[in-house]
Formats: C-alpha cells, sequence, structure tokens
C-alpha cells in the first residue's frame, strides 16, 4: 500500500507543474502591456511602473518565472493589486466557505446517490425502481445554477423558510447550517442523480455475477447478499468518480456562490477577474487545482483500500 500511496502522489507533481507554467503565462497572454490592463482607467506611468517592479513584469521570462516559482515554494502567493492585501489571507478567508460547500454537498450526494442506486437496482423490475431511474436522470440533466434558482424561487420566494443570501453568522453554527442548506442541495442534485445512475448499473452488475446467483444457491439470506457481499463491490466504481466530481463541484460552486451571495473561493475569484486583479486569479486557481488533486489522491488511496487488487495492478 504505501509503495502505491508513493506512486500516486508522485504523480500529482507533473500536474502541479503544468498548472503553475499556465498560470505564470497568463500575464504573456493578455494584450497590450500587462500592467496597464490590470490598472485600467487609473493607470499612470507612476503607477505602471510600481506594479512592473512589484510584479517583475520588467524582467525577462525566466528570471520572471524563477521568482514566480520561489514564491509559490515560499508559501507566497502574491498582493492583490486593487487592495493591498496578501492573496495568501484572501483565501484563507474564502477558503473555509467553499470547502465547507464542496464536502458537504458531496457528503449528500454520495449518500443519497448510491442508496437510491443500491434501492433501484434490488427492486429494478418494480415501479418505485422506475420512478428513481427517471428522477435520477433529471437531476443529471439539471445545472447547478438552475437547481439554485429554482431553490431560492421556492423556498426563499414562494415558501419564505431559508435564507437566501450570506453564509450565516460566523460562530453561529446553527445559522451557518441554516445558511448552507439550499447551496449545498443545488450543488449536489446533479451528482445525486450521477452517483445513483453509476450505482445502479454497477448493483445490477454485481447482482448478477456468479458469485451471487452461488451465494443465493446455499440459501444465504437475502439481506446477507445486498449489504454484504453486492453493496461493497458495487460501490468501488462511485469512490473513484466521488474524487472527480470535487472537481465539478468546485466548478459549480462559483455559480452557487454568486447566486447566493457566499463569500467563497469561487466568488473571490470570478470578483478578482472582473476587476483584472491577476495576482488573486493565479492564487485561486493554484490553490483550487491543489484541492481537486488532493481529493483524486484520497479517492485512489481509497479505492484502493476496498479492492486491493489495484495495488498490485
Amino acid at each position: 500500500m504505501l509503495k502505491y500511496i508513493i506512486k500516486r502522489t508522485l504523480w500529482m507533481i507533473p500536474t502541479l507543474i503544468g498548472v503553475l507554467i499556465i498560470l505564470f503565462s497568463l500575464t504573456y497572454l493578455m494584450p497590450g502591456d500587462p500592467a496597464s490592463v490590470m490598472l485600467g482607467p487609473r493607470a499612470t506611468p507612476e503607477l505602471i511602473a510600481e506594479l512592473n517592479s512589484r510584479l517583475h513584469l520588467d524582467r525577462s521570462m525566466p528570471v520572471r518565472l524563477g521568482y514566480y516559482l520561489l514564491d509559490i515554494v515560499k508559501g507566497d502567493l502574491g498582493t492583490s493589486v486593487w487592495s493591498g492585501h496578501k492573496v495568501r489571507s484572501l483565501i484563507a478567508e474564502a477558503l473555509p466557505h467553499t470547502v465547507l460547500l464542496a464536502v458537504t454537498s458531496l457528503g449528500i450526494a454520495a449518500f443519497i446517490g448510491i442508496l437510491l442506486g443500491a434501492f433501484a437496482a434490488i427492486r429494478r423490475d418494480s415501479p418505485v425502481g422506475g420512478v428513481v431511474t427517471i428522477v435520477s436522470l433529471l437531476g443529471v440533466a439539471m445545472p447547478d445554477f438552475v437547481a439554485a434558482l429554482l431553490l431560492m424561487l421556492l423556498f426563499c420566494v414562494q415558501i419564505p423558510i431559508l435564507p437566501a443570501l450570506g453564509a450565516g453568522a460566523e460562530g453561529n453554527v446553527a445559522d451557518i447550517v441554516v445558511h448552507l442548506i439550499l447551496p449545498a442541495t443545488a450543488l449536489g442534485i446533479g451528482w445525486v442523480g450521477y452517483l445513483s445512475r453509476l450505482m445502479r448499473e454497477s448493483m445490477l452488475d454485481v447482482l448478477d455475477s456468479d458469485y451471487i446467483r452461488t451465494a443465493r444457491a446455499f440459501a444465504v439470506p437475502k439481506g446477507s447478499i445486498v449489504y454484504r457481499y453486492a453493496l461493497k463491490n458495487a460501490v468501488i466504481p462511485s469512490i473513484s468518480v466521488i474524487g472527480l466530481g470535487v472537481g465539478k463541484l468546485l466548478g459549480g460552486a462559483v455559480f452557487v456562490e454568486i447566486i447566493f451571495s457566499r463569500p467563497g473561493l469561487g466568488k473571490l475569484i470570478v470578483d478578482a477577474v472582473y476587476a483584472r486583479d491577476f495576482p488573486v486569479v493565479q492564487g485561486g486557481i493554484l490553490v483550487a487545482t491543489v484541492l481537486f488533486v488532493l481529493a483524486n489522491l484520497i479517492a485512489d488511496i481509497s479505492y484502493a483500500f476496498v479492492d486491493p487488487r489495484i495495488q498490485y495492478q
């Protein structure tokens, strides 16, 4: 297992290096002078010269790349062009909100989706199984932002029982949970449908396998067959997909955080794009990428724990 973990960890390095190079190239992809683009209408020769010096834009590309990588290694993500705050501190304030939203959404989606998929497979020939299949397809087809708007319209306008905006008062757990219900539900609806569909197909394959038929021939109780033998093997594909789901959830969190005015990482990046604050954009995308890569690493390790054959393949 240790060898497998080391191997998967080493595969993270090329991905992160590629992302760093792309982020570094952002200033070269901008038309015109990068400092003038970032400063916009308030650009003056003095401010342009100061920003060029601060961001090393007046140096050659190899020197700038060296400064950029050295700052990343030291944990310095730069300084916001507009607010003057350290990008690291801005991300530290926004990141917990996004992580809480993504983890909650993924937890809800995994729990409900896996249960629905397993139930639909067990009751494959019943009307209930067909209803679950239709509901899962609707969940897959519904975009995150559409679900967010519909939930807001229903539970904030038509039946005003839940708050529409904000992330709740800091330190007030109950208020934070209440403000999290609608965003987490909107973000997780699509993955409920996707995981239930995946779980249903995987469960059907397992239930039709030879060792399940052998267990039935030996009169093993149906509950033991389903929960002790079939469910454990059928859930393996869902575990690997959950890791990939973090990337989609981080992308969907951008729209959900904007709709519900949650101060998360997605909203921070979007606001920085509108303000042309490229140090914040670079730092936010880098942190989001690291989260995505770590989530996939954890999913791969969990996959190997559930199915030991992975370690040898």
